[in-house]
């Protein structure tokens, strides 16, 4: 997601081992199925002064990760606009949150766009009851 059409959040997905994939795509099928309110840890969390961010917790390539997002207009779908590491108070890259309120604006003034996720070379979650 980003004005020149590339999608770093899918190229990270893309790059993670078996292991990383696994726990990613288990945070993601647990919240897609668990209302907005109950988002909370350990599994994810609202980021205290960043709204609307949420965080979506996991470890992967033997790192805290996170996925930083929000929930679009209407509230059904969230969108991951960022991956970045955590350590302490400390986010990876350094303007994570910046880059992740950049990223939010874009694609609520049109200038970027949203695609599915990837996970294996089929949309994930998948949309089936």
């Amino acid at each position: 997601m980003s004005p020149s059409g590339r999608n770093d959040v899918q190229a990270e997905v893309n790059s993670y081992d078996d292991y990383a994939r696994e726990a990613f795509s288990r945070a993601v099928a647990h919240l897609a199925v668990t209302e907005r309110e109950q988002w909370q840890s350990p599994q994810a969390k609202k980021l205290v002064n960043e709204d609307p961010i949420y965080e979506i917790r996991y470890k992967a390539n033997n790192r805290a990760t996170r996925a930083l997002g929000y929930f679009a207009e209407g509230g059904e779908s969230f969108v991951i606009v960022l991956i970045c590491y955590h350590k302490g108070r400390v986010y990876s890259p350094a303007g994570a949150f910046k880059s992740a309120h950049k990223r939010i604006a874009q694609v609520k003034d049109g200038s970027a766009s949203t695609v599915s996720l990837q996970v294996l070379g089929e949309d994930f979650p998948s949309n089936e009851d």
